[in-house]
């Protein structure tokens, strides 16, 4: 219950004073303030009765009572009964009956005589504090009950990163009390080494303190008593009040299996695996004969296996693909970068793109159609263990504008016209690795100055919102035709925001791919 909700009710409170008068003048003043005086005690022994009876929300206490106990005892026992506010009536100001008096924790002292206001002030004050205290002591108690009944080892630092709390799990972990661990740096107490390599992973202190985010670290292990090493997941989290200040670290250490370490270990692989394919990807806005080449892309969570890409095949003619391998994963991850390397004009290195025997400046290019079969004659191995995959080829002749399109299972390339036209490409062609021996179908269509090729992955038109409502080739193709007179990074980047939004922030559940090719 708040301050405000007491005034509300009218707080009560116990005057005790053993000057009649005084009590008298005491309990009509606080009445004309709005509080409500249930009783007045005039001696120790009678206060502590009344106290028991209407357990009042504050006690006004005189220091100076007759009889056998004084005022700064009374409030001791009433303390030890119920955590009730005291305010101490005085007129004595030396220091030691003060010294005496803090030992009872008292929140105010109202000196005689006193006036309305000084008075009235000091109970409000004393009611704010004793609120906001006990709510702090509450929370504290729970959150140290909740903490020691973990299983999982804690430890929480104060803002300065210095340990302040360790729970019978953490002692247990680290072979350590929670006396010699106290006041010691975090970093300095608990050592914690990187799974994979060993190296020392220093605990994060100003990182969450500074950006108000926790920080989760798998595949990790904890140094123990005796150098003993325990896996385990570390998480460390601010500790912040109702205000927002920030009072302490939480850090938490959930002991992992082995199992538990080796998919950690995969995860943060399959992590690398991304940034390596990324990192593979061509110059964005890139100039090739005849057009303008710009792509975005976003991996997966488990990495799946999209592959963008282009070439000069010639003087005159560019390549350009998109590629999606099925399934995600470690198998698919690698596979997509092995086909970097084939669809490739460096024939010495197994690239496909040209023949081998041709030399510059007029090298043999293979057609789109060729190029699919000598994919599935490399790929094919048998119906159970073929790593599928999806292609969208195209060779652009930069003199004629002619486009030479082949789809094998991918889904269908956008053209947008300069013009505002659209038009979906709808050339037939099965999965690379599906069928050995098919016959790919190709389109020619004539690109003129400033239209457009969209090549994109189903990861993105089959991206899905919290809602789950799927992004879509149309939302894909209005946003297309929108931005068609702006740049083509601008235009990239447009829809990109636009996917981006449309998630919400949730990770990609796969690839996410597309490819802009701008007929100069």
């Amino acid at each position: 219950m708040g301050v405000e909700e007491l005034q509300l009710k009218k707080a009560r409170i116990l005057v005790v004073e053993d000057e009649g008068l005084v009590a008298a003048q005491i309990k009509e003043t606080l009445e004309g303030l709005g509080y409500n005086v249930p009783a007045v005690a005039a001696t120790g022994a009678a206060a502590l009765e009344r106290f028991a009876e209407i357990e009042p929300d504050l006690v006004l206490m005189d220091i100076q009572l007759k009889g056998g106990m004084n005022g700064i005892e009374t409030a001791q026992r009433m303390r030890a009964r119920l955590d009730v506010p005291v305010v101490y009536l005085t007129a004595f100001s030396d220091s030691e009956t003060l010294e005496e008096a803090k030992l009872t924790d008292p929140l105010g002292y109202v000196l005689k005589p006193f006036d309305e206001r000084s008075l009235h002030a000091t109970i409000q004050m004393a009611l704010h504090r004793h609120e906001r205290a006990r709510g702090s002591l509450e929370s504290g108690r729970w959150a140290s009950a909740v903490a020691s009944s973990m299983s999982d080892a804690v430890l929480i630092a104060d803002p300065k990163g210095l340990v302040t709390f360790v729970n019978p799990a953490a002692e247990t972990l680290l072979g350590r009390r929670q006396e010699e661990l106290a006041g010691q740096r975090i970093t300095d107490a608990v050592t914690v080494l990187d799974g994979a390599t060993g190296n020392r992973i220093v605990l994060p202190v100003s990182e969450p303190l500074a950006e108000g985010r926790s920080a989760l670290r798998g595949d990790c292990r904890v140094v123990g008593a005796g150098g003993a090493e325990t896996p385990v997941e570390v998480n460390a989290s601010p500790l912040r009040g109702a205000e927002g200040t920030l009072f302490g670290l939480l850090y938490v250490f959930r002991q992992t299996s082995e199992r538990e370490r080796v998919q950690h270990l995969v995860l943060r692989e399959l992590e690398e695996l991304a940034r390596l394919a990324k990192r593979n990807l061509p110059a964005r806005d890139a100039q090739l004969p005849g057009c303008r080449v710009d792509w975005l892309f976003h991996p997966s969570e488990l990495s799946g296996g999209d592959v963008v890409g282009f070439a000069a095949l010639d003087a005159g003619r560019a390549g350009f693909w998109a590629v999606d391998v099925i399934g995600q994963g470690v198998t698919s991850a690698l596979f997509s970068l092995l086909l970097h390397s084939v669809l490739s004009t460096d024939a010495e290195r197994g690239g496909i793109l040209v023949a081998s025997r041709c030399e510059e400046p007029r090298r043999e290019v293979r057609d789109p159609a060729e190029v699919v079969c000598e994919l599935n004659r490399r790929f094919y191995v048998d119906q159970d263990r073929n790593p599928f995959f999806t292609l969208a080829y195209g060779v652009l002749d930069a003199d004629r504008g002619l486009l030479s399109l082949v789809r094998a299972g991918h889904p269908h390339p956008l053209l947008v016209r300069a013009d505002g036209a659209t038009r979906v490409l709808r050339p037939e062609g099965f999965a690379i690795g599906l069928f050995p021996r098919t016959e790919p179908v190709v389109e020619e269509v004539r690109l003129a100055k400033g239209d457009r090729l969209l090549l994109y992955s189903d990861g993105l038109v089959d991206a899905t919102n919290p809602a789950g409502e799927r992004f879509g080739s149309t939302r894909l193709a209005d946003l297309a035709k929108r931005h068609r007179t702006a740049g083509l990074r601008e235009m990239v980047e447009a829809i990109d925001a636009e996917v981006l939004a449309f998630r919400a922030g949730s990770a990609f559940g796969d690839d996410v791919s597309l490819l802009v090719i701008e007929r100069t």
